[in-house]
């Protein structure tokens, strides 16, 4: 065959394999985005309570971002149990500057947003003293890739994932990885 400037080819444009690589490459940096190491992650939901939260006004600090399914409210499931251990993580290395957040990620279960309302009522009957927030459309859920609940992510001071935990994740695995960035809970004597 005769590949001369006749043919069907000469007419692709030379600028499209260019294209692709551009957004080969972009797609390839937001999804690098919330991998552990590399670059900072940010959003912004609403709080169940009221107002919003925004990752990058809080103080830098390390953050405990857990994703739970906080509806329907049962006292038997993983996420349950989860916030419990949340709570207690929050107790202990609050003072040394964590800040625990929780994403609702039921709709990934039930394959539809809970009511607001029902999410209020958790918030209070679950005794959280951290922020809840609404991720109505699961945006916050893709762009970390949550493909289960409980999944619990330990993002460091500047923001970058440190550490991911799938399933249901005792208290004493999530402090090994939150003492690295925090120096440990109240009352531990200092190592000599």
């Amino acid at each position: 065959m005769n590949w001369n400037r006749d043919t069907n080819l000469s007419r692709f444009p030379t600028y499209l394999p260019y294209i692709a690589v551009v957004l080969v490459s972009a797609s390839i940096l937001w999804m690098s985005t919330t991998r552990r190491g590399n670059d900072t992650v940010d959003f912004t939901l609403r709080q169940v309570r009221g107002g919003s939260f925004h990752l990058r006004s809080q103080p830098a600090h390390p953050v405990l971002l857990a994703f739970l399914q906080m509806v329907p409210d049962t006292a038997d499931t993983p996420s349950r149990s989860q916030a419990v251990f949340l709570l207690s993580m929050a107790q202990q290395y609050g003072p040394h500057g964590l800040t625990v957040v929780v994403i609702d990620a039921s709709a990934l279960v039930n394959l539809r947003s809970p009511d607001h309302t029902a999410l209020v009522n958790a918030s209070y009957d679950w005794q959280m003293n951290f922020p809840l927030l609404e991720d109505v459309r699961n945006q916050i859920a893709r762009r970390f890739r949550i493909k289960q609940v409980p999944t619990t992510i330990l993002l460091a001071p500047n923001g970058r994932v440190e550490k991911r935990w799938q399933g249901l994740t005792r208290p004493a695995v999530l402090a090994s990885g939150i003492e690295k960035l925090t120096g440990g809970p109240l009352g531990r004597l200092p190592a000599l």
